[in-house]
């Protein structure tokens, strides 16, 4: 996808016998519905009012097992044995006498991806415009955030997994106005407002005018911020906050005295989520998450770009990036050739009055050749390259950045100079095909200041680079020691590896 594209459109609380809350409540960190379906889970354990969460269930809700004793909560926390894609919606009901969960379009449509292998989570946005088949008998083409409205979960499940060849296990749906009754009852959230937020929409009962820098926001204003997307980058960009979101809010549930809220956020489970989740499944997600940091949840957007189709605007999935990403990110086979046969600008929508030998779905005559080439060349001699993206005024942070990247070999590309808006969070992005997450654990080792950068997944063919790293004002990188030290210090390093090889030790020359 262009540049220009891109532009236009994207405590433990008592003891280490007791959870963090924010494993509990994984709603912020996984897309907040699983958070709160870790509740439900909770609740079957003794926790909790007696309302449970609408857990679909052949058509009915389950018989809740008997409840445990709080006691039984050590050592109770169930394995993830194999990686679990969760999709998680978030749907905005069509008015206060309508069925919360019933004929509304699903606004955001996150998968979530836990792998207890690389102890990962990777949190792959889809966009909501994004033109795809949905998977019924009709073989209608629509925006991808109808498939909710025209058949629920189930149907969107359907749809992401057929169009994009993606196993899902499970979903969650969660009302978007309990995200505002959450944070009305967990209290204002230090949030990092990335630039001047202004806005008015009537329609939306919006009346946005948030400012930048670090802000301490109420619901209402947490409401404001995740939903602005008035700029150049459009829904993308409300993508892009979502995710950051998402990781600053870990702070705000690690507080003790959410504990005392867990009542309330249960119920506030069982009125807003819906699952097809077990309790023991709820379970392993939030034992999962237990010893999680922010660094260790990569997220990506699924890759694209807008198009005006019919005087309607779409995001057209790109295959073989998209396929790369979800490959990557969330374990489904390498499948370009299925994702343009069901997504995109040509494909077209069939009825079954029309179909015949003559008229059915084409499939797209795409391979996974490029990928794979692309990917091939990780294996290669030439040294990868970064891409350093600085804040006006911080260019001896970027200086000395790159000083130490060329210490171990990297090509530094150039330096980019960029609005503070665009630096506002120290990130790692991946953006050739060939960087893959051995390559960016190398890169982040190289620079000991990298390490705890969370990850971005961007890959573009013909990328500039293989990476993008984005320091902040905040960043502290030093400048390597003079060429000198260097010497010196390497010196005393092959000394003591002598001595350390020699069969007699110290005293054996």
């Amino acid at each position: 996808m262009s540049s220009m594209n891109k532009n236009n459109y994207s405590r433990d609380l008592q003891s280490s016998r007791t959870p963090p809350v924010w494993q509990m409540v994984l709603a912020t960190v996984l897309g907040v519905g699983i958070g709160l379906g870790a509740m439900q889970g909770l609740h079957y354990l003794g926790f909790g009012p007696k309302k449970a969460v609408q857990r679909v269930a052949s058509g009915k809700l389950a018989e809740k097992p008997k409840p445990q004793s709080p006691l039984d909560m050590v050592n109770v926390w169930p394995r993830l044995e194999s990686r679990m894609n969760v999709l998680l919606l978030g749907v905005d009901s069509n008015g206060r006498d309508t069925e919360r969960f019933t004929g509304c379009r699903s606004d955001t449509i996150i998968l979530a991806s836990l792998d207890p292998e690389t102890k990962k989570v990777a949190l792959v946005s889809i966009p909501r415009d994004s033109r795809v088949r949905i998977a019924d008998a009709r073989h209608s083409v629509e925006k991808i955030n109808a498939a909710h409205a025209l058949g629920g979960p189930e149907l969107t499940v359907k749809t992401v997994s057929e169009d994009f060849g993606v196993p899902i296990d499970h979903y969650m749906v969660i009302d978007t106005h309990g995200l505002k009754k959450l944070f009305e009852t967990l209290g204002p959230v230090e949030v990092l407002v990335e630039k001047p937020m202004h806005y008015k929409d009537r329609a939306g009962r919006l009346n946005i005018a948030l400012e930048p820098g670090i802000n301490k926001l109420d619901a209402t204003r947490l409401e404001e911020y995740v939903r602005f997307r008035h700029d150049p980058r459009g829904d993308i960009g409300r993508i892009e906050r979502q995710q950051w979101f998402l990781r600053q809010v870990k702070k705000k549930l690690e507080e003790p005295q959410v504990l005392l809220k867990l009542p309330e956020l249960c119920k506030l489970a069982s009125e807003y989520v819906r699952t097809d989740l077990e309790p023991a499944d709820m379970l392993r997600l939030a034992g999962f998450c237990k010893d999680l940091k922010t660094n260790q949840i990569q997220t990506a957007t699924l890759p694209g770009e807008p198009t005006t189709i019919n005087g309607g605007s779409y995001w057209v999935p790109s295959p073989d990036t998209a396929a790369l990403v979800l490959h990557r990110l969330a374990g489904a086979p390498l499948s370009v050739s299925v994702i343009a046969t069901n997504t995109g600008a040509n494909i077209h929508a069939v009825h079954n009055s029309d179909i015949t030998e003559e008229n059915t779905v084409t499939v797209a005559s795409y391979s996974n050749d490029l990928v794979n080439s692309e990917c091939a060349q990780a294996s290669s001699s030439k040294p990868l390259s970064v891409i350093i993206r600085y804040p006006r005024g911080h260019e001896d942070t970027a200086k000395n950045l790159e000083a130490k990247l060329n210490e171990q070999g990297y090509n530094v590309r150039w330096r980019q100079r960029a609005e503070l808006s665009e630096c506002q969070h120290e990130l790692v992005i991946q953006t050739s095909f060939r960087a893959d997450d051995e390559l960016t654990e190398k890169l982040k080792k190289s620079v000991n200041e990298l390490e705890t950068y969370p990850v971005n997944v961007s890959p573009e063919s013909r990328a500039s680079s293989d990476f993008v790293v984005v320091v902040t004002p905040d960043t502290k990188i030093a400048a390597p020691p003079p060429k000198e030290e260097n010497l010196e210090a390497q010196k005393d390093t092959g000394n003591k590896d002598s001595k350390a090889s020699s069969p007699l030790g110290a005293n054996g020359a």
